[in-house]
């Protein structure tokens, strides 16, 4: 009986390893094919958009305009426009004084931020971004989620087998041979790497950022150092180092702080990754941290994993690398 059962253990580990594989394969086939080789140049919101989604995206303009003395906002965290402003060229400069100037009073730096989520400003970038193959559109990893759920099925399967071996033991009916200690152990093995297999598929899913993306990310990152500033401009003395490593790398700790009032996981907290709504994270050659809702993660100007970038005048990019 001990042996049929080690038989069905090893049955069991195979199942759920075979299942991950073809989460993998489906990921992997999204999500890491091979970049282009060509350059990228990237504005400072699209680079924002590429490191953090609409937050990050959002976050950048906020600290531009206020910079720039548009927008005003205050330790509480309000932002209000400032009388006599000049429209914005950039979509998403505009979109921001166009809210807050439908809103008398104004808004709370994070109520700002979700209601500029889905504005056409921010959609505009991300399409830009998939048409480019820097991110993953929207229902690429349909198929990656599908089969993740029939992981899910296994490592069920793999832990109610092992609840099933405890019954057994309990009742008399295994034990009696030598082969119930090595059906335990990989009966075991193969329940909790089922379920570090679902939790990391969950976070590499969640991230849309396509190999090229990375790519691109890190050269920038290479390109513009933390905490080296270019004060020749607006774009680069504040939005490319925003764009990049969030509001933390501001020269000016009250606009950070009143930026972040209100978000315990905000910028000025230490957090650089960034989760944009629905649980969909960006920005990182890793795979992406949490910022808009939980967790956290560390970060740095990135190291260089491809071709580097060249950029001229005000402008922020991205080269195209071919990094492993």
């Amino acid at each position: 009986m001990d042996l049929v059962l080690l038989i069905a253990a090893f049955g069991v580990f195979f199942l759920v390893s075979a299942a991950e594989q073809r989460v993998e394969r489906e990921r992997r086939r999204i999500s890491e094919a091979t970049p282009s080789g060509t350059g990228h140049q990237l504005s400072h919101y699209e680079l924002a958009y590429l490191s953090g989604g609409p937050r990050r995206a959002a976050n950048t303009a906020l600290a531009v305009l206020a910079t720039a003395g548009a927008v005003r906002v205050s330790r509480a965290s309000l932002v209000t426009p400032v009388h006599g402003a000049h429209p914005s060229s950039e979509p998403i400069e505009q979109a921001v004084l166009d809210a807050l100037a439908a809103r008398p009073g104004g808004y709370r730096a994070s109520e700002l931020r979700r209601a500029l989520e889905s504005h056409p400003a921010l959609l505009s970038l991300a399409g830009g971004l998939e048409a480019r193959g820097l991110i993953v559109r929207e229902d690429a990893f349909g198929a990656a989620w599908r089969r993740r759920d029939r992981l899910k099925l296994a490592v069920c399967g793999a832990l109610g087998y092992l609840v099933l071996l405890v019954l057994l033991t309990a009742i008399g009916v295994a034990g009696q041979e030598s082969y119930l200690f090595g059906t335990f152990l990989i009966s075991g093995f193969a329940a909790i790497s089922g379920v570090a297999a679902l939790l990391r598929q969950r976070r590499r899913l969640r991230n849309v950022l396509t190999r090229e993306g990375r790519d691109v990310l890190v050269s920038a990152r290479d390109y513009h150092r933390r905490g080296v500033r270019d004060h020749r401009t607006l774009v680069t003395a504040v939005g490319i180092p925003v764009a990049l490593y969030g509001l933390s790398d501001l020269d000016d700790r009250t606009l950070c702080d009143g930026l972040s009032a209100g978000d315990p996981n905000g910028d000025c907290a230490g957090s650089c990754g960034s989760h944009g709504g629905e649980g969909t994270t960006y920005g990182s050659d890793s795979y992406g941290g949490l910022d808009f809702g939980g967790g956290s993660s560390s970060c740095g100007a990135g190291s260089s994993s491809g071709g580097g970038s060249s950029c001229g005048g005000g402008s922020s990019c991205g080269g195209g690398s071919s990094g492993s």
